[in-house]
């Protein structure tokens, strides 16, 4: 009897130690937050709706900035920066990261 219980200690107590050490990853992964930033060609106030709308509805977006002026969209939260471009595109505005354009143009 006693060699039960103490198997069962055993086992329970490495279940805990499972336990945590999933949970404590899940929650590393989930507080990973990062900023996307990406040019837009948003020519009019319409085009900036289209843009906050679809940020509004992506699942990880903590806040995002749109400015007109500069053709420029901030993003952050836990998000992948190919997943953001991919959703504001769905908007049928050109989009591109901050900065590739003049990435582009240096390689060449």
């Amino acid at each position: 009897m006693l060699l039960k219980q103490s198997k069962s200690i055993y086992f329970f107590y490495n279940y805990l130690l499972w336990l945590e050490h999933f949970t404590s990853r899940r929650r590393k992964r989930r507080d990973m937050s990062q900023t996307v930033v990406l040019k837009v060609a948003m020519p009019c106030e319409g085009c900036v709706g289209a843009v906050k709308r679809v940020l509004g509805k992506m699942q990880g977006v903590e806040s995002f900035d749109v400015d007109l002026k500069e053709q420029k969209v901030t993003v952050k939260g836990n998000v992948e920066p190919e997943a953001v471009l991919q959703t504001v595109s769905k908007t049928g505005k050109k989009t591109s990261f901050w900065g590739a354009d003049e990435a582009e143009t240096a390689k060449a």
